[in-house]
């Protein structure tokens, strides 16, 4: 999991977001659709632009060549994690001089969700969903790369230089607004909005608002977090299938900001061991072997599939060339129907559009606090916001 994992010790969260952009939109992001049609069975983003995505670091120090974890000095790269998982960045670890206390109800947990709250195998417990919102970021539309070129800060971060960014640039600052037209949405209605996966390190997210003429920052978007239709989450194939499933969704004191919804992520990981974690099982380094990972699918899935009766077992490339990452080749990918590291599709929700909004462009932010590592991904789209009056005009 290179791509993702991040392996220095001084991190308190990590965000995710635009590391390119494609044909000229601001903020590679999830994705979106207007009230008048849902969002199309693609992996595609609104207005043209293409969604990608890269952690960003959030410190618990002031940044530059290093930082300060409980009082000490760090300006070398070590391991992220705890025994017996150094390759996890939060695996029984916690990054900050003064951890917050965790506060998620476990039936909301993503991850080791047999372990009793606070034991020594309680290994995900300051991770960011553990108290959703709280964990700090660096900028809520991501950072390129991950870390600045300079600091050690990002452990394997792999970033690519494009016409639209540079390593360590702030998606808020570098990205351009989306040209074109915008998906519209009515205020007082509800719209289509989806978000894909590389990577599944369990946990939630939630999407808010910031007028586009405001400063883009963190705050501005947890002043205006957005509502789910709990009733309308569902899993959304590549192929256009729609399959409804039942949410799962956290509010009240427990989140910030306070009295907001989030949602968990309904797609459960698929461990490649479960070292460390309150129950092991079949799932371990040993044998039985799938590829690199443990092949005993039943043990290593961290809680039970949105779709259990299709979800029987491992997804066979083989039998599906190209579908989803199957086109790296063989069966090495490790995922099951809607499970693992998925990307046979999509989650799909609906938002509810506050009818105090006023008329106007705004930054759609997505923010998903991962709890399998100290990792925060967000990403950023353009909508516009129109009257009630108008809905009946509302266009793609």
């Amino acid at each position: 999991h290179a791509p993702i994992a991040s392996r220095v010790r001084w991190v308190c969260g990590l965000t995710a977001a635009a590391a390119s952009r494609a044909s000229g939109g601001r903020k590679a992001a999830p994705s979106v659709a207007s009230t008048a049609q849902p969002t199309p069975a693609t992996r595609a983003t609104a207005a043209g632009s293409q969604r990608s995505r890269s952690k960003v670091l959030a410190t618990c120090g002031t940044g530059g060549v290093h930082v300060h974890v409980r009082g000490q000095a760090v300006t070398r790269e070590s391991s992220s994690g705890g025994w017996p998982h150094a390759d996890k960045a939060g695996f029984r670890t916690a990054y900050c001089d003064e951890p917050g206390t965790p506060v998620l109800p476990r039936e909301y947990w993503t991850m080791n969700v047999a372990a009793i709250e606070g034991a020594v195998n309680d290994s995900y417990r300051f991770n960011p969903w553990r108290a959703p919102g709280t964990a700090p970021v660096v900028d809520p539309c991501g950072q390129a790369g991950g870390k600045y070129e300079q600091t050690p800060v990002g452990g394997d971060s792999v970033f690519f230089a494009t016409n639209f960014s540079r390593m360590g640039d702030l998606g808020s600052e570098v990205l351009p607004p989306t040209r074109g037209p915008l998906p519209r949405w009515a205020a007082g209605s509800e719209a289509a909005v989806a978000w894909g996966m590389r990577f599944n390190h369990g946990g939630g997210y939630q999407y808010r608002l910031c007028p586009a003429d405001a400063a883009l920052t963190e705050e501005c978007f947890q002043r205006t977090p957005l509502d789910f239709v709990r009733s309308a989450q569902a899993i959304l194939w590549n192929n256009g299938t729609r399959r409804p499933i039942r949410g799962s969704f956290v509010s009240g004191s427990a989140v910030r900001p306070e009295g907001s919804t989030w949602a968990r992520n309904p797609v459960p990981r698929i461990n490649t061991d479960n070292r460390g974690l309150a129950r092991e099982g079949e799932c371990t380094l040993g044998p039985p072997r799938r590829g690199p990972w443990s092949a005993a699918k039943g043990d290593c899935q961290q809680f039970p599939s949105p779709c259990p009766d299709v979800d029987r077992g491992w997804f066979d490339c083989d039998a599906h060339p190209g579908e989803g990452g199957c086109a790296t080749g063989g069966n090495d990918d490790h995922w099951g129907y809607c499970s693992g590291d998925w990307t046979l599709g999509m989650v799909a929700d609906r938002v509810v559009v506050p009818s105090s909004l006023r008329p106007g462009k705004y930054v759609l932010g997505w923010r998903m606090d991962c709890e399998e590592t100290a990792q925060v991904w967000q990403n950023c789209a353009d909508v516009e916001v129109v009257g009630p009056e108008r809905r009946d005009r509302i266009v793609s």
